[in-house]
């Protein structure tokens, strides 16, 4: 075979374009979709495909379960398009060579692309190579957006477009669908959910590619994803879009964004911030501080000047620092789980395997991560990551270049962006320790480093009573026998002495309980 091989690195992908700009580029999905049979194919490519570059890298993700009729595929195009050549991902270059060991010499093999050090000019994109004319990938931040389009019914999930999805496969019906579209007249087909199964099954990636293409033979449907995915979706599908629009709170849903100023409700900002600090005990600079941060980053975040807002908390353990990460969770993404991330449960061997989970052919690097597993549950943007002392230097490493970009890759080579996120590390380090153990570079990251110690006296009295009084009215409502609270009085005083909050509730509920239980024997 004469075709050359381009291997390239995912983010080099433009430098080739650029390299090769006389050259039209097709995923091999796309010929797929125009015609899926071999006698067919030599009649269908004659004359359109000369001077072509087709990127089969999810071809070879597929699982190998259509080895034979692939190379027999890709021999039909070699020998019928002149001036024809290949490109991929250089991740699956040896999964590629051991399925297909004498498709190519390696004097055919071009690695230029593979760590390019050129810079990545802008490609015009090629519309026949994408999956719409405007080559165009919708987003949205804001859920509201795309509920209200699907209760308009011109949105809809493309997983709502398949039938079922198990095992190596996945069945549709081109017909339902095509019904659907038209009866419903759908505007826009959700890739969300697709892309965060398709993330754990890549096998599966290039027959939904096809299925994309095939729907938008039958309908000039836009596709859109959460804003969040998109990093995924340049990643699975290089080839398909080429432009981002944001339908957050456009007028007009169909056109560009409006340029028009971002607005910032500063009040909404102040009563949230105000409701979590009031959950927190104690701690009155922090909570000060706090309110400025979040409204500070939330201008920035608008601006795209900064995509996270980080908090260092260290101290004595059962002070609050746990507590408040809890809160903020809780009043800015009510009835959404806290994303908790904690090292002390983590071994000193494998701990950014853990996090981001493991390289492909590692055992258990299907399952993801624990950060990436627990993102993709819950619809929070609150990150506690707890006992960050016990992390190690690779760790640091990682977070600093998270705090920097906002965004980061996992072992599977998808990036994950984390744009919004307050990311919140607690620690029972001293300063001196904190000092001592964590890197100048990622100190310079956290926006807020605090150390918390006890509460004051008179805080901590107030804390007994207002948790003593509550437990005592919750266990008169349930049981009907009510507890004298100046009988045990001296004995909720004594509790000052103790600064751990956990320990001090504990110790309330244990004198509250005895004299509720004396009280109830007696009725």
């Amino acid at each position: 075979m004469n075709s050359t091989l381009y291997i390239y690195d995912g983010k080099n992908l433009n430098g080739l374009k650029s390299t090769l700009n006389e050259y039209k580029f097709f995923s091999i999905a796309y010929l797929f979709h125009m015609c899926d049979t071999l006698p067919e194919l030599s009649d269908i490519i004659a004359g359109a495909f000369d001077k072509t570059v087709i990127d089969i890298t999810n071809l070879i993700t597929d699982g190998n379960y259509y080895r034979i009729f692939s190379e027999r595929y890709l021999y039909i195009l070699s020998e019928n398009i002149p001036d024809l050549h290949f490109c991929m991902n250089y991740k699956v270059f040896d999964k590629f060579t051991e399925r297909f060991p004498y498709f190519f010499e390696e004097a055919n093999t071009n690695w230029d692309f593979h760590d390019f050090e050129g810079v990545e000019e802008q490609v015009e994109p090629f519309a026949t190579s994408n999956l719409n004319s405007n080559s165009i990938i919708y987003t949205y931040n804001e859920i509201s957006a795309a509920k209200g389009l699907h209760e308009a019914g011109t949105l809809i999930s493309l997983s709502d477009l398949i039938d079922q999805c198990e095992g190596i496969s996945f069945q549709y019906n081109l017909g339902k669908i095509s019904k659907i579209l038209e009866s419903q007249q759908i505007e826009y087909v959700d890739l969300s959910s697709i892309v965060r199964m398709l993330r754990l099954r890549p096998d599966l990636i290039f027959p939904f590619e096809i299925l994309m293409h095939r729907i938008t033979s039958i309908r000039k449907v836009k596709y859109c994803v959460e804003y969040a995915r998109i990093s995924d979706v340049d990643g699975i599908f290089p080839l398909c879009f080429s432009e981002k629009v944001s339908i957050d709170s456009a007028e007009d849903l169909a056109e560009t964004v409006s340029e028009e100023p971002t607005t910032i409700n500063i009040q909404n900002i102040t009563t949230l911030a105000t409701e979590i600090c009031e959950k927190l005990r104690g701690h009155d600079a922090f909570k000060s501080d706090f309110q400025h941060n979040l409204l500070k980053f939330s201008f920035l975040n608008g601006m795209g000047e900064r995509k996270i807002l980080s908090i260092m908390l260290c101290g004595d353990s059962g002070i609050g620092k746990t507590q408040f990460a809890k809160f903020v969770s809780q009043v800015i993404f009510p009835g959404e789980p806290l994303i908790k991330i904690n090292f002390g449960n983590y071994s000193t061997e494998g701990v950014l395997n853990s996090l981001i989970g493991s390289p492909l052919g590692y055992i258990g690097s299907e399952e993801g991560g624990e950060l990436i597993n627990k993102i993709d549950t819950s619809k929070s943007k609150v990150i506690l990551i707890d006992e960050f002392e016990k992390a190690t230097p690779s760790v640091y490493n990682f977070f600093y270049e998270l705090l920097e970009d906002g965004v980061f890759t996992d072992r599977h080579g998808i990036a994950h962006n984390l744009d919004g996120y307050l990311i919140i590390f607690t620690s029972n380090m001293t300063e001196v320790m904190y000092h001592e153990k964590i890197l100048d570079s990622l100190k310079s990251r956290f926006d807020m480093v605090y150390h918390f110690v006890g509460l004051p006296a008179e805080e901590k009295q107030r804390y007994i009573q207002n948790t003593a009084i509550d437990l005592i009215e919750n266990l008169e409502k349930h049981f009907g026998t009510k507890v004298e609270i100046h009988k045990i009085q001296n004995e909720l005083n004594e509790l000052c002495e103790y600064d751990n909050l956990r320990d001090i509730k504990r110790n309330v509920e244990d004198i509250v309980f005895n004299s509720f239980l004396e009280c109830y024997k007696q009725e």
